[in-house]
């Protein structure tokens, strides 16, 4: 049995597994995404400012109300409960790498892998209106010199 890795394109990139590790810019983006959803967090004592955050990483005013539009219309408009962990967790739940994987996607201006990834996770009935959303998301945060790296997913293949 002979394992080689290869590389899979389009829509299929991600999984959360490669998220196990992210960057700064990553970590910004999902300590704010908690914070917003969870702002008191018994384990770590305290109040967490989402916007406060994004601020001092350089988001300007209106990537800030960007961003809360994201968030409240996930909320509003999921079909299951979002699956965002506590700040204080230490592994990614499946939505939030999903979230982040989108918006690296639509920051890398691959609208349609973006489209599908989030079609695959998040199930929304108004997806199209809802991505042109995490759009204006991920160019502020591309202003704001955070961009979010595309994961590619390694495969290995039995021979």
């Amino acid at each position: 049995m002979n394992l080689h890795p290869g590389l899979v394109t389009g829509a299929e990139v991600f999984d959360e597994q490669w998220l196990e590790q992210p960057d700064g810019p990553e970590i910004t983006l999902l300590v704010a995404m908690r914070a917003w959803l969870r702002p008191r967090c018994d384990a770590v004592r305290g109040v967490l400012d989402w916007s406060t955050l994004l601020r001092g990483a350089g988001l300007m005013r209106d990537g800030i109300e960007h961003f809360d539009i994201v968030m409240r219309s996930l909320r509003t408009v999921m079909p299951r409960t979002l699956d965002l962990r506590c700040r204080c967790a230490t592994e990614m739940a499946g939505d939030e790498a999903t979230l982040l994987q989108g918006i690296a996607l639509l920051q890398a201006g691959r609208t349609d892998a973006a489209f599908q990834l989030l079609s695959q996770r998040l199930a929304l009935p108004a997806l199209s209106s809802y991505l042109k959303l995490i759009r204006w998301l991920a160019m502020d945060l591309l202003e704001a010199g955070l961009p979010i790296r595309v994961r590619e997913r390694a495969v290995c293949y039995m021979h």
